[in-house]
């Protein structure tokens, strides 16, 4: 039994190593896919003239450059979080249960975790916000402008008001 545990500790750690240790594929959405043909005639790159087509691949534009660039924040900001949240969680949580002494252990060790946790989370949310927060506008004026060229987004009609006094 005690091997069954630990050869399943063993893959958990080899699994969270491959899954941190591997980069998110991204790929522009101007970019088409391309392989190598085994018929070397070349064939026209199809256009997509959908519009949920093109909305989607802007979509996944905008998502992509989110992704892209509030991971490090969210790793940072983390572990930030945990560093200054589980001290504080301890010393929090330690003193409150100092009336009872044997529960104070288990308090300093819960105030730990709810205090790491908290914050951990905090720092995630305000980290990624404040390094995905560029990159997420300038895809999103870089898609807006290319659905505007396409004329997928029309220009914005005047008020009646505003010709009314320019009269």
């Amino acid at each position: 039994m005690r091997y069954t545990t630990w050869a399943a500790a063993l893959v958990a750690i080899a699994a969270s190593i491959s899954v941190a240790a591997a980069e998110p594929a991204v790929a522009a959405a101007d970019q088409p896919a391309t392989s190598t043909p085994a018929d070397p005639t070349p064939v026209p790159a199809a256009t997509s003239t959908d519009p949920r087509t093109e909305y989607l691949e802007a979509f996944d534009a905008i998502a992509g450059a989110w992704a892209g660039t509030s991971i490090v924040g969210q790793v940072v900001g983390t572990a930030a979080g945990i560093a200054v949240g589980c001290p504080l969680g301890a010393v929090t949580g330690g003193s409150l249960t100092i009336p009872v002494p044997v529960l104070t252990p288990v308090g300093i060790i819960g105030g730990c975790v709810v205090g790491g946790a908290a914050l951990g989370f905090l720092g995630a949310t305000v980290g990624g916000i404040v390094t995905g927060t560029p990159s997420l506008a300038n895809a999103m004026s870089q898609q807006y402008s290319s659905l505007h060229a396409r004329g997928l987004i029309a220009q914005q009609v005047p008020s009646t008001e505003s010709t009314e006094e320019s009269k």
